[in-house]
């Protein structure tokens, strides 16, 4: 007979009514399901009781990932899985995560799953956000979060006891990241607001932020995968990278020079008013908008 690997479930909720069921639906074969709720105002808590679930509170946190660490513990089985209350499990989950403990739990003690990325009822292909490994099954002690928004957690033992499962043919983390642009905006603004900085002034250059911005957009523009949300998406994106140098500037204490570089991140090939030339490299975007600015100002000057 088949040996069955008790799981403990581990979720973190905040105002979750809407998303919390449908995790519950489909974790329902999970020896433990452990919620931690940040002081929802909404019915999380009655439906997490109501699914038979061991519910701990815990304050309002701008960053759940430093707080995962304190609650691991809690769990009472060899192996944890974590989700966050916007993702899910498709039906077959279970016994997908009961076979790679089998084929590869002695030979490892943590699996990255691919994840799928919703925005705006889109499921992301490309932008940088598939296959996205996520660290969410492990051996118990093995694995630990890092401070900040969004940083993959350190196994403990080693990179050589992690298994990153290769799509599309595995079992897959479901996550309904953002109903629509605006909102995917608002979280990007919270996240960098309430990040960690370096303190360290000399190692602040502006100039870095504005690199990564452009990076940041080429990373992610695929409208091949996405279409014209590819192009939102990475726009938002790269922007972010402007906000976080503006807001690591002034927790400096605004002493640092912010260069006299053009930062505004290119989210197009083509001039203001201009339609761009068909192929425009992304490589030569900046040139482009350089030579506008170039012929506006001495229009002006004339």
């Amino acid at each position: 007979m088949t040996r069955e690997h008790a799981i403990s479930l581990i979720v973190h909720t905040r105002d979750s009514e809407a998303t919390l069921p449908r995790l519950l639906d489909g974790t329902r074969w999970a020896a433990e399901r452990i919620v931690v709720d940040m002081q929802s105002r909404d019915k999380t808590v009655e439906i997490a009781n109501a699914a038979g679930c061991r519910v701990m509170f815990t304050a309002v946190v701008d960053a759940v990932d430093p707080i995962r660490n304190q609650y691991l513990a809690e769990a009472s089985h060899e192996w944890i899985l974590v989700l966050d209350s916007d993702e899910y499990l498709a039906a077959d989950a279970h016994e997908a995560l009961q076979q790679l403990i089998r084929e590869h739990g002695a030979n490892a003690d943590a699996f990255a799953i691919p994840r799928f990325n919703s925005i705006a009822g889109h499921v992301m292909r490309g932008s940088g956000f598939y296959p996205d490994h996520q660290v969410r099954l492990f051996r118990r002690g093995t694995v630990a979060w890092q401070p900040g928004h969004h940083r993959l957690p350190k196994v403990l033992t080693g990179r050589q006891r992690l298994r990153q499962l290769e799509p599309p043919h595995c079992v897959h983390i479901h996550h309904e990241n953002y109903p629509d642009i605006a909102s995917f905006i608002a979280k990007q603004v919270r996240y960098a607001l309430t990040d960690d900085y370096d303190p360290d002034p000399e190692k602040f250059d502006f100039g870095i932020y504005l690199a990564e911005a452009h990076a940041e957009f080429a990373r992610r523009h695929e409208p091949s995968q996405d279409g014209e949300l590819s192009t939102a998406v990475a726009t938002v994106l790269a922007w972010d990278r402007i906000m976080r140098g503006l807001i690591h500037w002034e927790r400096l204490g605004r002493r640092q020079s912010l260069n006299a570089a053009f930062s505004l991140p290119i989210s197009i090939a083509a001039a203001p008013g201009k339609r761009s030339r068909p192929g425009t490299p992304l490589r030569n975007v900046p040139r482009e908008i350089g030579r506008w600015i170039r012929r506006e100002m001495l229009g002006r000057r004339n």
